[in-house]
């Protein structure tokens, strides 16, 4: 029960990612690095502390595909709704499913909903849309990678975050560093605190205890959360095909995972 309660708060928390990156007006890849890059150093000394050895190959694989989700999400909340990306990414327990060869109506269903929120939408929010299912895909490689892993949750943690952003490195001349002030630098900081130290922190936790379709479930919190505050904060109010094709996902990924 411990576990499950420590993952429901993380999906809380996830749910305050796109809301602090909206404030950001810096590039998505520096954004991405400088999550990862800060949690990591903060969490380095529980390394250090506990001297336990660490095998660096086994997480590099694992830490790619959460940089990609990353990246693919953080740029989508740029392109698309809040509310779309949310709902989007947390299609994650859909390809964790799919990994494990598992087909049912109720997994048809949800892809039926995410054709149903872009149904005649414009190319950019298309667009979005898309990376916002990359990044759904992106996360549940991770969480299924880590599953298949023996390993310490503090001593694990911050190295997965540092390798994480080492990945980031390379696409930053691409995209260049955006504009650096002072409500970005409060919005990263925040980014670091909430969703990545408290969210990702309870999914490394928990990978390797819970089922991993329970594990990528808890991205299902994000959007309800993410969508309310961005009503309140940024006026944003999903239209229709929001409404109805993102409530179609969301309902048929919980029966999914029910079953």
């Amino acid at each position: 029960m411990r576990d499950k309660i420590i993952l429901f708060l993380g999906g809380i928390a996830f749910g305050t990612a796109a809301i602090f990156v909206k404030f950001c007006s810096i590039t998505p890849p520096f954004i991405t690095f400088l999550r990862f890059l800060i949690a990591g150093i903060l969490l380095l000394p529980f390394v250090l502390k506990r001297r336990r050895k660490i095998f660096l190959k086994r997480f590099i694989l694992p830490s790619l595909f959460l940089s990609l989700h990353m990246l693919f999400f953080v740029s989508s909340v740029f392109l698309t709704t809040i509310a779309s990306s949310t709902i989007l990414v947390s299609t994650s327990p859909i390809f964790a499913m799919l990994f494990k060869k598992k087909i049912d109506p109720f997994i048809i269903m949800a892809i039926l909903g995410i054709f149903v929120m872009n149904f005649n939408t414009s190319f950019g929010y298309i667009f979005g849309n898309i990376l916002a299912i990359l990044s759904a895909i992106s996360f549940a490689i991770y969480t299924y990678l880590l599953s298949r892993l023996n390993y310490d949750f503090l001593s694990t943690i911050p190295i997965i975050y540092l390798i994480s952003s080492i990945f980031m490195i390379p696409v930053l001349p691409f995209y260049g560093l955006g504009d650096i002030n002072l409500t970005s630098i409060l919005a990263v900081l925040g980014l670091v605190l909430v969703p990545t130290l408290i969210g990702h922190g309870s999914v490394i936790y928990t990978a390797n205890k819970l089922p991993i379709s329970l594990v990528t479930s808890a991205e299902l919190i994000e959007p309800v959360v993410a969508t309310i505050l961005a009503i309140l904060i940024f006026h944003q109010i999903p239209d229709i095909q929001e409404i109805v094709g993102g409530t179609i996902t969301l309902i048929s990924i919980y029966f999914a995972f029910r079953r």
